[in-house]
């Protein structure tokens, strides 16, 4: 009898400990929506990501199309361009997991893109 119960609140406790994070709809990739940002987070970027990433043309695009199409990345690193996508958080200050879109550029031109967590 003991072990069920112990078994009944172990499985409550995981259950309200899991995340309770939605699917998020994708979206179509939007200039603007990309480029808003709500305190340290970008709320559409996720779902606009696998838009962007397979179905908008980034391979053969030049650096200033890729800058005028997505804005300044988050951080440039010799000839990669990084933009946060997703992070979350350890109370405010700590990233805790970070999604990222990562660029490779060769000659000014787009080599290819990938999505790193």
């Amino acid at each position: 009898m003991q072990i069920s119960n112990l078994l009944v609140i172990f499985l409550l406790c995981f259950i309200s400990c899991s995340s309770d994070k939605q699917e998020q709809q994708e979206e179509k990739f939007d200039k603007t929506k990309w480029a808003t940002k709500e305190d340290k987070i970008y709320p559409y970027r996720d779902r606009m990501l696998k838009d962007l990433v397979y179905n908008q043309k980034l391979k053969g695009l030049k650096r200033d199309e890729v800058l005028n199409l997505l804005g300044q990345p988050t951080r440039i690193d010799s000839n990669y361009l990084f933009y946060i996508v997703s992070q979350s958080f350890i109370g405010d200050l700590v990233p805790l997991h970070t999604k990222s879109l990562v660029i490779k550029l060769i000659n000014d031109t787009v080599e290819w893109r990938k999505i790193k967590e």
